[in-house]
């Protein structure tokens, strides 16, 4: 067997500035995010224009000072979210729940009393890795994260550290019929965030969404009629800097009863609500409408 290749400075350095940013306390994290927003927005002014084009088919109705306002509160937030996560890393557990609280868990605790697992939703909203590390820290039923792995090694490997911390088990995509088959007779809490695009070769449905038809991966609908888990969405509202309520909504309590194409329909509407509402902590640093319908069905 060969040898493996050692990483290489350029592969260690993204790890080890995570890690020495871990160790900071929240405070002085949250102002390395002020600066580097100044930096990256003001004088490098990275992906503004991405923004700027989202925000401008999401709400045409809105004048350019009102997007171009929208716009720098999304980058500021995005870029605290990425300072909170790599917080989360040593974040204590009773600190973490104080941050993030969940307004009715009993709303997750009533399927799994019945003996349900629970298909668990949410979007780019807020900040989801708090979101998953809070739903695994307060409830006492295991936790099950769908994910896609992300192409550096040393990132993944942390990323996978962080997921788990409070003992959330993490489940790439590619498995996650077979896991589910093989854990559908016990009572667990199945994680997904599933407002991603998907690739204009891989499996997709198709919705109105913001104003637009929109793709979305077609593995949640398929998910929760193969597991009929309630299926469950997680709102999470910004309150302050670093503060966040989640509020849980069964969209669907029995998924086989639902006529096909409803579950996705529900989810993409719970997720536009909460966009409209608060639309500058969704994830706009991002190419959502990569492709039109038509082109790629």
């Amino acid at each position: 067997m060969p040898t493996p290749t050692p990483p290489t400075d350029s592969a260690r350095w993204p790890v080890l500035l995570v890690l020495g940013l871990a160790r900071l306390p929240l405070p002085l994290l949250y102002l390395l995010s002020d600066l580097l927003f100044l930096v990256s927005y003001h004088l490098f002014r990275y992906q503004r224009r991405l923004v700027a084009d989202n925000l401008a088919l999401a709400f045409p109705d809105r004048s350019p000072h009102e997007r171009a306002k929208l716009a720098r509160q999304t980058y500021r937030n995005a870029l605290q979210v990425l300072f909170e996560t790599i917080a989360a890393l040593h974040l204590p557990r009773r600190r973490l729940l104080e941050r993030v609280t969940l307004d009715n868990p009993a709303e997750i605790e009533r399927h799994l009393a019945a003996g349900r697992s629970v298909l668990a939703v949410a979007a780019h909203h807020g900040n989801w890795e708090w979101l998953q590390l809070a739903c695994a820290a307060r409830f006492e039923h295991p936790v099950d994260a769908l994910y896609k792995p992300v192409g550096h090694p040393g990132l993944d490997a942390l990323l996978a550290r962080l997921r788990s911390r409070f003992g959330t088990r993490l489940v790439p995509v590619g498995e996650a019929f077979r896991t589910l088959l093989k854990n559908r007779g016990e009572a667990r809490i199945m994680a997904l965030v599933a407002d991603q695009g998907p690739r204009p070769d891989e499996d997709k449905v198709w919705y109105p969404f913001l104003g637009r038809d929109t793709a979305f991966f077609a593995g949640l609908e398929k998910i929760a009629r193969l597991t009929d888990a309630p299926l469950v969405f997680a709102h999470m509202q910004r309150l302050s800097r670093g503060r966040y309520a989640v509020h849980f909504e069964t969209l669907a309590g029995s998924p086989r009863e639902v006529p096909e194409g409803e579950l996705m329909a529900r989810y993409v509407r719970a997720v536009e609500a909460q966009v409209r509402v608060a639309p500058q902590d969704w994830l706009w640093v991002y190419k959502r409408w990569k492709y039109e319908r038509g082109l790629y069905d």
